[in-house]
């Protein structure tokens, strides 16, 4: 992983367009954005990670969500159909559950990123806490040489093919996922571990430090595209809170 400092925002907005540039000119290379408000300490971490210190193997892991099933199909009033034993690959159907379940809060071993650096932006600035220090956005590229190998003796970063189509604010928020899983598909592995090796020809990842202090300006610019909390998140909550947006932050 590499990490630039930036002065400001605008240098961030001239270096993603630099980015976009080459992407155009090289199949393969989709650039995906995740947003962090504290860029010094924060890591690159799932639900999963961030709620237990357990290393959950790929079996148990699928019978405990196999397990809550039941509870959240008479919850939500949907169906999947998953098979009893643990399939390896996953199957689409499985991916879609797994993203069902991250959506609404459940630890999940996804690591959620979008396709458009404002709504990283957007994710990184959101709290006024960022205003005392620096944010971080990361860019990841998958495949920079469009050639993947798994890691012999550890995990492998790959995108699962999945519908995140049927969430409208997955919609909105551009989302892609990235899971960690070792060569046999039978662990979880860490984000983190796969970057630290830094192998140059897969896994792209740079690591943008940006002032806090650009919050406000940076915000306006993306009210001024329409990305709000409540476009977003969409949620109650998510309404006030831009409307907290719209008349603290950003009157003037």
């Amino acid at each position: 992983m590499e990490t630039r400092s930036l002065p400001n925002w605008e240098a961030f907005e001239r270096v993603v367009a630099s980015k976009r540039r080459h992407a155009a000119k090289n199949p393969g290379w989709q650039l995906l954005f995740r947003g962090q408000r504290c860029a010094s300490s924060w890591k690159l971490q799932t639900t999963l990670e961030r709620h237990s210190s357990k290393q959950f193997g790929v079996d148990e892991y699928y019978h405990k969500v196999l397990r809550i099933k039941p509870k959240v199909e008479s919850h939500f009033r949907k169906r999947w159909d998953l098979p009893t034993d643990c399939p390896k690959p996953f199957s689409a159907e499985c991916w879609n559950y797994l993203v069902h379940l991250r959506h609404y809060g459940f630890p999940s071993p996804l690591l959620d990123w979008s396709q458009s650096e404002d709504v990283a932006a957007f994710f990184a600035f959101r709290e006024p806490l960022t205003l005392k220090g620096n944010v971080a956005i990361f860019l990841y590229v998958e495949f920079p040489t469009r050639i993947k190998f798994f890691h012999p003796s550890g995990p492998t970063i790959i995108t699962p093919k999945c519908n995140v189509t049927s969430v409208s604010r997955h919609v909105n928020q551009k989302t892609m996922y990235t899971v960690c899983l070792t060569e046999s598909n039978s662990q979880f592995g860490s984000h983190e571990d796969v970057f630290l090796k830094n192998v140059k020809r897969q896994d792209l990842l740079i690591k943008y430090v940006i002032p806090g202090s650009e919050r406000n300006k940076v915000l306006t610019k993306l009210y001024s595209k329409g990305i709000s909390p409540h476009f977003l998140l969409e949620s109650d909550e998510s309404f006030m809170e831009t409307i907290a947006l719209e008349e603290i932050d950003l009157h003037t």
